[in-house]
């Protein structure tokens, strides 16, 4: 036991008075006459033995009355687990106020984020005028990053607001680590007030400073239920003006109810397109398909919502993309143009179909093609190989139809910068194809499905049949897919993705004397679906705040056109890192993105690229420690410097001051002191 007055304990020589007015008892007595001496001898023993009795209890409650008053005065405690060695002395408060979306969920005195700003500013008032305080939330803010008085530290946290950010308590707790020890005082505490997500909150990774006291303020919603969209995405790349389009939403509800009839509606260019309905069980997940008729061709800007409350950051959904009035193709010959590729793609409206030879190149127009058909080409130049390898590397498609003498050291260099199996002997038995990648983006809904929903060939389909053909050197590699396979195994048709872009690879020229494939019936959709497939799919979607990267064509751009990203629906506006690479510019956008919406990448007043921005959804997962898990976590932390403040009725302030000076016990003292004279008075007025 110590106490927090010592010096009052002086006072406890007043246990003197009642022990002096003890010994000098200066009481009268009343004289009664008897007539027999006898009687007055033994009532004079009897009343002599009861006196010195009740003096001599009065006296012990009064010494005790006295003394329990006297430690009331001095304010005895049992010192806590952290009690601080030296409670005396300015004192470096750092307070970590959690503001993530999560914080927007509801409990019985209002909002979470609410709540903690209200703990933040008690917090402050357990302490001194002399105190200094420093408010860190996930957003990570200069202003933040330096200690204020009192005054100024409560109008730091006035103007905290939600944000997108979310942080890591590791992180969290390393920052606020750096912050304490740059003051080289002894005094220092930290609190953290948050609902601590079980997404976020790592205790075991977290490192707290020994030489700092931690604290824990958990807070808890009513209801830790939410219903959010997680992803979007189509379920076919290509976009064409006019044709149907199938959207999935996947949507999430972290309830321990299920929900039915929910609607959810899709705009389009602020157009409802779709409208749904879904029921969803606790706990899980479910699908939606959204089908619409895609728009004419520009930039498309989506939205997808449902409806949910209290947390509503997490039901809308953005998306962007691009519908092109038409896929460029370019088509390298050896010598003259290929009649089955011109007869395919010169005269359909959606493709704008260029043939050229080898010798006619424009180097700089290769960025202006989705693919390219490298048609029976036998001399490749080095840097003409480089030109199709970055042209690759940026997400273009490339179609291989080999010479009829591949031998050459061109086509060995070509494979080798796109890093696909090169073509070697060539085998002259007589096959057919055999079998078709079905499942591939390429077949998947060229054969009409069955009524299991799966696409089965008869056993004697008519399939090309193959004269003589090109065989693998190094074989199959990683990351090669064989779309279309011989019936000695070889492969007729592989595909290879580098990085972002497609290689095609067929093992036989287009000319009749090598297959009839030319001719035949699967020819068609093949080319057809290669050509579609080869657009260049930019992301629908970037997350807010982090350092996302948009490619964009290379453009001319001056002081008076900056290439800028710019909200479609306010006035804000970022000027982005830009790197350029090939025929194209990255943009870095460092986390400058605050806000979910449509954005568009502008030279001038002209658009080039256009973005949506949507909040990670890692907040929207509400499962957040009991304060029993938080007991136990705190228990198994290698740091015993760190304790959980229970929520209790009484103010934070109280609490802390409290856990600052132990157990206190002046209240008892005050009861017992109470007591003591009560018994006094008891003695003197009942005891005969």
């Amino acid at each position: 036991m110590q106490f927090v007055h010592p010096f009052f304990l002086l006072a406890i020589s007043a246990v003197a008075i009642p022990i002096l007015i003890h010994l000098f008892n200066f009481r009268k007595f009343k004289k009664v006459y008897f007539t027999n001496v006898h009687f007055l001898h033994e009532i004079q023993q009897e009343t002599k033995r009861q006196s010195q009795l009740k003096q001599i209890l009065i006296l012990c409650a009064r010494i005790l009355a006295i003394s329990c008053l006297v430690l009331a005065f001095a304010k005895p405690y049992i010192p806590s687990s952290l009690h601080e060695k030296k409670i005396s002395g300015q004192h470096y408060v750092s307070i970590y106020l959690d503001n993530s979306f999560s914080m927007e969920a509801l409990a019985t005195q209002g909002k979470l984020i609410d709540i903690a700003k209200t703990k933040a500013q008690e917090i402050a008032s357990a302490y001194t005028t002399a105190d200094l305080f420093q408010l860190l939330t996930n957003d990570f803010e200069g202003k933040h990053q330096h200690f204020v008085t009192r005054e100024e530290f409560r109008k730091l946290v006035e103007d905290v607001k939600l944000s997108p950010t979310s942080r890591p308590l590791p992180d969290v707790i390393s920052r606020m680590n750096d912050l304490l020890y740059s003051t080289r005082k002894s005094n220092r505490d930290a609190y953290l007030i948050s609902d601590f997500q079980k997404t976020t909150a790592s205790f075991y990774s977290a490192k707290p400073d020994s030489s700092t006291s931690w604290y824990l303020v958990p807070l808890s919603a009513v209801k830790n239920d939410n219903l959010y969209i997680d992803t979007v995405y189509f379920l076919s790349p290509i976009h064409q003006p006019g044709q149907p389009v199938k959207l999935l939403v996947k949507i999430r509800n972290e309830a321990s109810d299920p929900l039915e009839k929910v609607p959810v509606k899709l705009t389009i260019n602020s157009v409802q397109k779709a409208i749904s309905s879904f029921s969803v069980g606790a706990n899980s997940r479910v699908e939606v398909v959204l089908t619409y008729t895609e728009n004419p061709a520009g930039f498309q800007f989506g939205k997808i919502e449902i409806n949910d409350y209290p947390i509503i950051f997490d039901d809308k959904f953005y998306i962007a993309y691009t519908v092109s009035p038409c896929i460029n193709i370019l088509c390298i010959n050896e010598k003259e143009d290929n009649r089955f590729l011109s007869s395919l793609f010169a005269h359909d409206s959606a493709f704008r179909f260029t043939s050229t030879s080898s010798q006619q190149l424009d180097y700089s127009s290769f960025n202006n093609y989705s693919i390219v058909i490298l048609n029976g080409a036998t001399e490749l130049s080095s840097g003409l190989i480089r030109q199709l390898q970055n042209f690759v590397l940026q997400g273009g498609s490339l179609a291989i139809f080999p010479p009829e003498n591949a031998t050459s050291r061109t086509f060995l260099d070509l494979s080798s910068q796109l890093q696909t199996a090169n073509l070697s002997t060539i085998d002259t038995n007589r096959q057919r194809i055999s079998s078709l990648q079905l499942a591939s983006d390429l077949f998947n809904d060229i054969f009409e499905k069955g009524s299991n929903g799966k696409v089965t060939l008869p056993e004697n389909i008519d399939l090309p049949e193959v004269f003589r053909h090109y065989t693998l050197s190094s074989g199959l590699q990683s990351g090669m897919e064989v779309l279309m396979r011989l019936q000695n195994n070889d492969p007729f048709l592989v595909l290879t993705k580098l990085k972002e872009g497609k290689i095609y690879i067929f093992t036989v020229p287009l000319i009749e004397k090598w297959s009839n494939f030319p001719k035949h019936l699967i020819f068609v959709p093949t080319l057809y679906k290669i050509a579609l497939l080869s657009n260049k799919i930019h992301p629908l979607f970037y997350p807010v705040g982090e350092n996302s990267l948009i490619e964009i064509p290379l453009v001319n751009s001056d002081e008076k056109n900056l290439i800028k990203i710019r909200k479609k629906t306010s006035e804000f506006e970022i000027i982005p890192e830009q790197r350029k690479f090939g025929t194209g510019i990255s943009l870095f956008t460092h986390g400058q993105i605050k806000e979910d919406g449509w954005y568009s990448v502008a030279s001038g007043k002209s658009d080039i690229e256009i973005a949506a921005f949507n909040f990670n959804r890692n907040e929207s997962d509400m499962n957040c420690f009991s304060v029993n898990e938080l007991q136990e976590l705190t228990k198994k932390m290698p740091a015993k410097n760190v304790q959980l403040i229970i929520p209790k009725k009484s103010s934070l302030t109280q609490q802390i001051h409290e856990l600052k000076q132990g157990t206190p016990l002046w209240k008892f003292f005050i009861m017992f002191a109470l007591l003591f004279l009560a018994i006094e008075i008891s003695l003197i007025r009942w005891m005969k």
